[in-house]
This record gives structure tokens, C-alpha cells and sequence, in this order.
């Protein structure tokens, strides 16, 4: 690996000829893609800067696209696919992707895509898409190049965006679905079925949940980002810039046919400061990866993910007290309820993943309250674990993560409620959480005294605009 990293970082300022335009789109490590055009260990593969249905199609399965409407307008596309694998009776899978991504990362990598191994093993797979994505990105309305059209948040997509999808599923399955999410789509299931139960018990079996997000004090992606995420999110706010990345053919191109392929070692280092150190990503699916991501997104997700990371709580948006006030009735925003979640829960996370704190993911465990839930440390067992796309790339996903899926999906995971050694500990790991967690107070402490002088500020000016008017 480091030698690899260095030989790619030579090239980093000799843009490679051969690359721009290339037809071979897969070489087996960073240095062969600066030579991929004359290179016979390069090949080509039709998959990548492809869409779903036509890899779907390309691989032999029955695939179809479906459109369902929001009670806001927007237009949610959800991807079915089937195998003529598959015999006996199909039970229905909805998967829902994490942010600023789509349903492509669960096809794109050959027989270890999710999609099509559990459509072979017999599932009837729906893919969704959020609002925003590539795949999601119309409204009744509204485009995307008008600011409204992306003033929702997690909790948006969490009440409006997951029951449509999965009402859709229900009525055209006639049956409950397992839902499994991946980042942000484990996060909008657990507000969704903490805040409406009962609706979830109707369409929903059970919940597998691949490097779950929910409490995020702490978490290293976060702190790396915030000082500068924070500040930047605020003045794309106030320039009513509130979607990023929907361009996505432009982007997807610009990453896939000229950077990447130019500088794929910098792309490299990007996923591992991103996402987690790992070991596990190959680098035939570089540009696989950069095919689908990043794909459109509410600034006002990102910011959710900011506040909840802040107040060390899982809560809905935070206006800021006087508009909480009239949203909800309070001047801090509500939490949402885990504790009401009753459907068994099933959490696999990745001990690499920069989302990841120990801490966190006990408190998680802890309060869901379902009878049934078990968690496992992705790859511990083999001594490679996850980071945050280790659980849509890895070259272990079929033996580390589906056969234990097939596991409690089979109904052999019971009740036993597996902690995955969350109780455990090592005891190193746990002093350095809470050396970080004293640093972080510190800086909370900061931080919340800077907004409130920011909403005073605020008040002020919409009370002598308020003068001015009158």
C-alpha cells in the first residue's frame, strides 16, 4: 500500500495523456491507471459512469423502474429488481442508500453487489432513492435549480420520503419488506420508526442497519470536517445555495474520465480521510465508486448531522429557539423516541469507520427498544474491519456481511441480542474517548455560546427590518 501511495504520488503533478479519455477503466492498482490505455493488465468495464437499470440488465436480471409521488411533490424513483434465479416465493427487500449517493453503489460491483445476491438468493430487491439523488431529482413543481426545491432535511426524507417508498413496496409486494439502509438510510429509519411505530410495524419485518448513524459526538469524520463544514454550510444558507452536487453527469465525468484516472492516488487518500482507513477497497473500483457519487443533497442534511453531532442528541433540526418555538412548540428541537422502535434491529458496524465511536454505538444499542436486536462488528472476525464503505465495497461483503444477514433473516438470530462485544472493552480505547470527549466539551462549550451571539444578531436584524417596514 505505501509503496503504491508513493509511486501514484510521483505522477501527482504529470497529468497522464493515455488516461484522458480512456477506454480501459479498471487497472489492479493506482500506478497502472497512469498507463491503463497500453496497459494489458487494464481493461474495460461498460458498468462504470453506466445507471442502474441498464447494469442490472447488462448482468441478466429483470429490472424495473418505478415512480412514486411525495404528498410535497417530489418524484422518488424505486428500482425493483428480480433474478430468474430465484425460485419459490420472493419476500420483498427495500434498501435505501446513505447521503449525497443513490441506489447505484447496491449494482455496481458484479455478483458482490447486495442487489443482485439476495434477488438470486430468492428477494424481490427495491432500491430507493432518496429526494434530491440522481434518481430522485424531480418535482410536481420545483427544479433543481430553484433553492425550494431543496429546502427538506433528514427529517423530510425520515417522514415523507421512507413511508411513501415503502407503501409502494407494501402494495406492490402485498407483503412486509426488511429494510436495509447504509449511513444516512439507517438514520432516516430509526426517526421514522421511533416517530411513527405503528406505521412501520405495518410495512416493516426488521431492520438491518450497515454503519449505523445516529449519535455522532465525537465521531472523527465529524470533527475533521466541522470547522470548516460549519462556516461554509452557514454562507451557502444565507446565498440560498441549499443543494450541492446535482449536476452529477458533469461531476461523475469530470471525476471518471479526468481526474481520477490523471491523480487516482489523491482520489485514493480522499476515501481514506473520508470514510475510514481500510485495506478492503479495491482499486479496480475506483472509478466505479466516483460513477455514482457524490450525487445531489440538501445543505440542510449536512447541517442536521452538524447539530446532532453538537447536542450529542439524535433530534430533528434546530431553527434556532424562536422558529423551534412555533415548528415545535419548544425552544430546543424534540428527540426522537428509540426507545419507541420496536421492530427487531440488526446493527452492523465497522470499528474503521470515521462515523464509528464505541460510545455511541453502545448508547444506540442501548435505547432501541426492540426486543430483538443484535450487533456485530463487521470484519473483526478476519482482523479487517469496516470502515463506512467497507459496507458497499469490500472484497469480504458475501461471508462478512450477507450470510450473517441471511443469518437473522432466516430467523436463526433470535432474541439473543448479540452486542457485539460493545459491552467489552478495551480499556485504551476507551480512556482516549473520553480524553476526546473532555477536548470536545471545550469546544461545544465554545460553539454554543458563538450561536447564541449569532441568533441574537439574527433577532436583532429581523426586528429593525420589522421597523423599517413598519
Amino acid at each position: 500500500m505505501h509503496y503504491t501511495l508513493f509511486l501514484s504520488l510521483n505522477f501527482l503533478f504529470i497529468p497522464c495523456a493515455f488516461s484522458l479519455g480512456l477506454e480501459n477503466n479498471v487497472c489492479p492498482s493506482l500506478i497502472e491507471y497512469h498507463i491503463a490505455a497500453v496497459n494489458p493488465r487494464c481493461y474495460h468495464n461498460p458498468d462504470v459512469l453506466s445507471d442502474v437499470s441498464t447494469v442490472a440488465e447488462r448482468h441478466g436480471y429483470q429490472v424495473e423502474a418505478n415512480s412514486v409521488t411525495t404528498k410535497d411533490g417530489y418524484i422518488l424513483t424505486v428500482h425493483k429488481i428480480t433474478s430468474s434465479k430465484a425460485q419459490g416465493p420472493m419476500k420483498p427487500m427495500f434498501i435505501q442508500h446513505g447521503i449525497a449517493t443513490n441506489s447505484g453503489p447496491w449494482v455496481d460491483i458484479g455478483n458482490r453487489s447486495i442487489a443482485f445476491y439476495f434477488a438470486d438468493k430468492g428477494w424481490t430487491v427495491y432500491l430507493g432513492n432518496a429526494r434530491g439523488s440522481t434518481y430522485s431529482d424531480k418535482h410536481v413543481k420545483l427544479n433543481t435549480h430553484d433553492a425550494e426545491f431543496w429546502n427538506y432535511r433528514l427529517d423530510d426524507i425520515a417522514a415523507i420520503d421512507i413511508p411513501t417508498q415503502l407503501e409502494y413496496v407494501f402494495t406492490d409486494s402485498g407483503q412486509k419488506s426488511v429494510y436495509v439502509g447504509h449511513s444516512m438510510g439507517t438514520s432516516v429509519v430509526f426517526m421514522f420508526a421511533s416517530q411513527y411505530p405503528e406505521l412501520a410495524s405495518q410495512y416493516l419485518e426488521r431492520i438491518v442497519a450497515l454503519a449505523p448513524v445516529a449519535y455522532l459526538d465525537g465521531a472523527p469524520g465529524i470533527t475533521l470536517v466541522k470547522p470548516v463544514a460549519k462556516p461554509l454550510l452557514s454562507i451557502l444558507e444565507l446565498f440560498h445555495v441549499w443543494g450541492l452536487f446535482h449536476h452529477e453527469t458533469l461531476i461523475h465525468t469530470f471525476l471518471v474520465k479526468g481526474l481520477c484516472p490523471n491523480l487516482p492516488g489523491p482520489c485514493r487518500i480522499f476515501l481514506d480521510l473520508a470514510f475510514g482507513r481500510t485495506s478492503q477497497f479495491s482499486d479496480r473500483d475506483l472509478l466505479l465508486y466516483f460513477s455514482y457519487w457524490p450525487s445531489g443533497t440538501s445543505i440542510f442534511q449536512l447541517k442536521q448531522y452538524l447539530q446532532i453531532a453538537s447536542s450529542k442528541k439524535f433530534q430533528m433540526y434546530d431553527y434556532g429557539s424562536k422558529k423551534n418555538k412555533e415548528m415545535y412548540g419548544s425552544e430546543d428541537p424534540p428527540t426522537y423516541p428509540l426507545e419507541d422502535l420496536k421492530l427487531p434491529v440488526h446493527l452492523f458496524y465497522g470499528e474503521n469507520d470515521s462515523l464509528y465511536r464505541k460510545k455511541n454505538m453502545k448508547r444506540l444499542y442501548d435505547e432501541l427498544g426492540s426486543s430483538e436486536k443484535t450487533a456485530v462488528s463487521a470484519g473483526s472476525e478476519i482482523g479487517k474491519k469496516f470502515n463506512h464503505i467497507d459496507f458497499l465495497y469490500s472484497e469480504h461483503l458475501i461471508e462478512q456481511i450477507y450470510e450473517k444477514m441471511e443469518a437473522v433473516l432466516g430467523g436463526s438470530g433470535g432474541g439473543g441480542g448479540d452486542d457485539g462485544g460493545l459491552d467489552g472493552g478495551d480499556d485504551e480505547e476507551e480512556e482516549k474517548e473520553e480524553e476526546d470527549d473532555k477536548e470536545e466539551e471545550k469546544d461545544d462549550d465554545k460553539e454554543k455560546e458563538d450561536d447564541k451571539e449569532e441568533e441574537k444578531d439574527e433577532e436583532k436584524n429581523e426586528e429593525e427590518d420589522d421597523d423599517k417596514d413598519d
